[in-house]
């Protein structure tokens, strides 16, 4: 994934899934199933919109 023009692996446990990022001066902390991940920030760039994609919605579960 992309957050501030900084890269961030996340491995293809997470591909597909929803995650939240916690944006600060100098770190990302993104929450996951087996806990928060931090990872330092490598640009001071502020963030300036959210692209993401949106969940896909079912219409029934059978």
């Amino acid at each position: 994934m992309m957050v501030t023009r900084q890269t961030v692996s996340l491995g293809r446990l997470y591909v597909g899934r929803v995650v939240t990022v916690h944006v600060s001066d100098t770190t990302l902390t993104i929450d996951l199933d087996e806990g928060p991940r931090t990872v330092h920030r490598t640009t001071d760039l502020p963030v300036r919109n959210v692209k993401a994609h949106r969940p896909y919605k079912v219409d029934h579960v059978s």
